[in-house]
């Protein structure tokens, strides 16, 4: 299971984890059982966790730190059996000096850190993306179209500072403007 931390609105992200029972506010017509439980025995992915408000983190350190959790409105211990992996876009380390994330949560997130380079520091890595976001649209789509000549070398040049996101998103948007040839030099204003 995967959860976006910045998109969803600091009121709900504690539902949207943990659950909650039928009545605990206005709308909750049923129990909801939330992410944590819904990811048992596999992984949850907690995508852009520096997006989280700061407020709404103790309760996501309490569940890290114990594997337990309440249900909002709930008076019953729960716990769960699940693997954390969390994501930013920022330095973790950074986002703690500018108090975007406790550093309690930090350290207990940053068990075996994995830090990515920048897509334009990977070398080929965005040619390889490249076929294979254009692979899935042709295969979604029924097509079988291609880059043209010069959009491999393009999509090398950039500077890719949305990295991967905005790499898909120039693909599809070729890909989408693009009769049997997507052009990248026009996605990405080279032309």
């Amino acid at each position: 299971r995967a959860i976006n931390c910045g998109a969803i609105p600091a009121t709900l992200i504690e539902a949207e984890l943990f659950g909650f029972e039928r009545g605990s506010f206005t709308g909750a017509t049923r129990t909801h059982g939330g992410i944590v439980g819904q990811a048992h025995g596999g992984t949850l992915f907690l995508d852009e966790i520096t997006e989280m408000p700061m407020d709404t983190q103790p309760p996501l350190l309490r569940f890290l730190e114990t594997r337990s959790y309440f249900r909002v409105g709930g008076t019953r211990e729960l716990s769960t059996d699940v693997r954390i992996v969390a994501a930013t876009n920022r330095r973790p380390a950074s986002a703690v000096k500018e108090n975007r994330l406790r550093e309690d949560l930090y350290y207990r997130l940053a068990a075996f850190p994995i830090e990515l380079p920048p897509l334009r520091d990977r070398g080929d890595d965005v040619v390889e993306l490249a076929e294979l976001f254009l692979a899935r649209l042709n295969d979604s789509a029924g097509t079988a179209k291609r880059f043209s000549a010069g959009s491999l070398d393009a999509a090398r040049r950039h500077a890719w500072p949305g990295n991967v996101r905005e790499l898909k998103h120039a693909v599809e948007c070729a890909f989408i403007l693009g009769d049997r040839l997507v052009d990248l030099t026009t996605a990405l204003g080279f032309s």
